[in-house]
């Protein structure tokens, strides 16, 4: 089947911001929280995709994680825009995985999130919040990110770029690397430039609330079915609501909450 440019997927249109540098750091992710890696040969599949096209010259990539249904890359434009690239990297790996699980329709949610790094303060910041993503979800920071890459012979990413950063010295870089990231983990209003829910008064979180899971009485979510139920206090979690907050505002148990995929 044909697929439509990554822009059009039920999103509206607006400017995306363009980075001077052309660096930018990626999140794609999967239509409907549909899981993007199942197994390690997906992953595998991803990666060679990236390779391929950083091969041609497309982009230098200096950061990456692979996580269930989403995935965070750092890259800088070459001799293609980042709408090019994202386009010909998920349309190759939608076919690729469509015909592996003998699916059909879109894999990718429609309009691909970007934010342009300017400054090395930011990048190192972006940088640190992609390797630390495994490490939010229990598994470690050299769970399918490029942090193998970076402590041996780089084999995708480009990794010159961010150890001179560090130390001029590979072998002195890669250890204050190492410790860089072995810091807190990077909040994420650090890095997306978010104000979080979790922050606000009950009263403005309501009407926030109310907005994102398109339900106008808080409550009223305990009583979906469970499949719907779900995938609402999935959206609200990735809109930044604590959990805490969910449970106490829309009812529902925090167990619940927590589990809901």
């Amino acid at each position: 089947m044909d697929y439509p440019d990554a822009e059009v997927i039920n999103m509206a249109r607006q400017a995306r911001q363009l980075s001077a540098s052309g660096i930018y750091h990626v999140m794609l992710r999967g239509i409907n929280h549909t899981q993007l890696f199942y197994d390690d040969d997906d992953r595998l599949a991803f990666l060679e995709r990236l390779a391929h096209l950083q091969d041609e010259g497309s982009f230098k990539l200096y950061a990456y994680a692979l996580i269930g249904n989403h995935t965070h890359l750092l890259i800088e434009e070459r001799t293609d825009g980042l709408a090019l690239i994202v386009k010909r990297l998920t349309v190759s790996y939608s076919y690729w995985f469509n015909a592996k699980y003998q699916r059909s329709g879109y894999l990718f949610e429609g309009r691909f999130k970007s934010k342009p790094v300017e400054d090395d303060a930011y990048l190192l910041t972006v940088f640190k919040y992609i390797h630390q993503n495994p490490v939010r979800i229990g598994e470690g920071i050299d769970s399918w990110t490029s942090f193998s890459d970076y402590m041996k012979a780089p084999v995708l990413i480009d990794d010159e770029f961010i150890l001179k950063m560090f130390a001029g010295d590979k072998d002195a870089a890669r250890e204050q690397m190492r410790l860089f990231l072995d810091a807190p983990l990077v909040d994420d209003a650090d890095v997306l430039g978010t104000t979080k829910p979790k922050d606000l008064a009950d009263a403005d979180a309501i009407e926030r609330m109310k907005y994102v899971s398109g339900h106008w009485n808080c409550s009223s979510l305990a009583e979906l079915d469970r499949e719907e139920r779900d995938r609402i206090l999935c959206r609200l979690k990735e809109a930044g609501f604590s959990i805490r907050q969910i449970s106490r505002l829309t009812g529902i148990n925090r167990g619940i909450v927590q589990k809901a995929k």
